[in-house]
């Protein structure tokens, strides 16, 4: 029970040290900078932080939009930038230049629920229109999220989602807390971000003594007083976090959790370094990520009293924009790839409800009284993918290019267009079924699962085949012992290839398998052995 409720709320502790990790640059060290005894002033959106916050986040807009970094990435991506600004432009009536700093804080993260309540404030350069954010945030939030736009004053909106107003709507008293160090860094004006988290009103289950032993490296900084770090992009993007424990061995402890979380992050690139390589296509990002590499194993730690730090630097010249775009680039293929799994997993479940309610598969078209196929079973699935209405409009008696049938091509489900590939408006989808010669579907009959001998996670349901066809079209990949499947099938450009199995599962295949293996994946009672070439 412990250990599930841990694993539960790992993430949430670990996503708290990554946003630490990820924000750096050195709290101040000298006198004035250091909190003092009794209370502190606090500006802008940061008035309204409670000083014992589970997290916090603020960022000065201009001074990270306009860091050579993030010039650079405008500039070699202005088209998604401007895509981004203008949706904001619309929804809000805000531009990035008339932003001066936003701040996100979460009270506290004990429950569950409490992911869903936080505040954010943002400060303007000049006065704005209440209205507009207000109409806007009904929008961009949650439409189950209990919503209020707060503005104490002409150049601040703080918007409050699933938190009282009496309590958290007002200016907080200035008082000595466990983040006053953090948020006086934030409002002296010169970090680009700044993040700070409580550790105390984090879930319990995460700063117990009774941790699975994958976590126990980390326990000392889930039991930290707090970590906080700051981000400078004035020179060299740097990275110092910092966090406060309650003594000096608790220190040194936490120093040593930093130091392997580090080396975890560092493993991770290096790992990601080797993929990148391959790639001609993604040179800045190689050295970009060997840069972080370094810096990773010349980072510096120390322990001063009851308090552990961690600094990383990146040099300013690295080619920033170049990584960006190949960072870009890799992150939509990664999307694109489950985005891909989870349409094949959303038609396995659709073939097997169609199972469940009909005693067997659908056949691989809807045919008239002479055998002669009309629709495909992409259409005869649809009640089950949650397209009854659309279902319902087609003629099943007549051809999928008929008059009525064939107006009906413009409303593809999603779920059968390939992501990355299919454009707005196409009608083809590249998900079709092998038919015939032992394979499970045949045009006018259907099969159950009881006639796939070889194993309903050894045979092949659906799979991404090499050429497209109109969505209801009842065209499917016919199955030939005596010829080469492989040229049926659609491989990625790194190889990998996505089938459906007759068990629901997805496979992503790190290369096309032998066309002996194949063939007995296709077949479902053929009493073939899968080659080691399957996976």
């Amino acid at each position: 029970m412990i250990q599930s409720r841990f694993v539960r709320w790992s993430g949430v502790g670990l996503l708290l040290l990554a946003v630490v990790l990820v924000i750096g640059a050195p709290l101040p060290s000298d006198p004035q900078a250091q909190a003092q005894p009794g209370q502190a002033e606090f500006t802008d959106g940061l008035r309204f932080v409670p000083a014992d916050a589970a997290l916090f986040v603020y960022a000065d807009v201009p001074k990270v939009w306009d860091s050579s970094v993030l010039k650079s990435m405008r500039k070699a991506d202005p088209k998604t930038f401007e895509f981004l600004t203008d949706g904001v432009k619309k929804e809000l009536g805000i531009s990035p230049e008339d932003v001066k700093s936003v701040v996100v804080f979460v009270p506290k993260l004990k429950g569950p629920s409490d992911t869903e309540s936080l505040g954010i404030a943002v400060t303007f350069s000049k006065p704005f229109d209440k209205a507009q954010i207000e109409k806007g945030a009904e929008k961009l939030l949650p439409k189950n999220a209990k919503v209020k736009i707060v503005v104490p004053d002409a150049r601040t909106a703080l918007v409050l989602v699933n938190l009282k107003e009496d309590e958290f709507g007002k200016p907080r008293a200035a008082k000595q807390g466990p983040l006053t160090d953090a948020l006086k860094a934030a409002g002296s004006g010169k970090y680009a971000a700044v993040a700070g988290a409580t550790l105390a009103n984090l879930p319990d289950e995460l700063r117990g003594d009774n941790i699975p032993a994958p976590f126990r490296t980390f326990q000392p900084l889930f039991q930290a007083v707090t970590i906080s770090a700051t981000l400078d992009l004035d020179r060299d993007p740097t990275l110092d976090v910092r966090v406060k424990a309650g003594t000096a061995r608790q220190a040194r402890d936490c120093e040593k959790s930093l130091a392997a979380l580090l080396a975890m992050i560092q493993d991770e690139f290096e790992s990601g370094l080797k993929d990148a390589e391959k790639d001609a296509g993604l040179k800045d990002l190689v050295v970009f990520m060997k840069a972080v590499g370094t810096a990773a194993k010349s980072a510096k730690f120390s322990t001063l009293g009851g308090e552990a730090q961690l600094t990383v630097s990146l040099p300013g010249d690295l080619p920033f924009a170049g990584a960006y775009l190949g960072l870009r680039k890799k992150s939509q293929e990664v999307a694109a790839t489950a985005a891909a799994a989870n349409n094949l997993k959303q038609i396995g479940l659709a073939m097997h409800n169609y199972h469940d309610a009909n005693m067997g598969f659908p056949p691989a078209a809807a045919c008239d009284k002479t055998g002669k196929p009309l629709l495909s079973w992409r259409v005869l699935v649809l009640p089950y993918i949650e397209e009854d209405a659309l279902f319902k409009e087609f003629k099943l008696d007549e051809p999928w290019d008929s008059v009525n049938n064939k107006k009906l091509l413009a409303k593809m489900p999603k779920v059968y267009a390939i992501p990355g590939k299919t454009q707005l408006g196409d009608t083809e989808t590249h998900y079709r079924v092998f038919v015939g010669n032992g394979a499970v579907f045949d045009y006018v009959k259907s099969s159950n699962l009881t006639q796939i001998s070889d194993g309903t996670s050894n045979t092949l349901m659906v799979v991404t085949a090499a050429e497209a066809v109109p969505w209801t079209k009842p065209e499917e990949l016919a199955f030939d012992p005596d010829k080469d499947p492989s040229k049926l099938f659609a491989v990625s450009p790194k190889g990998k290839v996505q089938v459906g199995m007759c068990d629901g599962s997805v496979r992503t295949m790190k290369k096309l398998p032998s066309k002996e293996t194949l063939k007995a994946l296709i077949t479902s009672a053929g009493g073939e052995v899968l080659g080691t070439d399957a996976d």
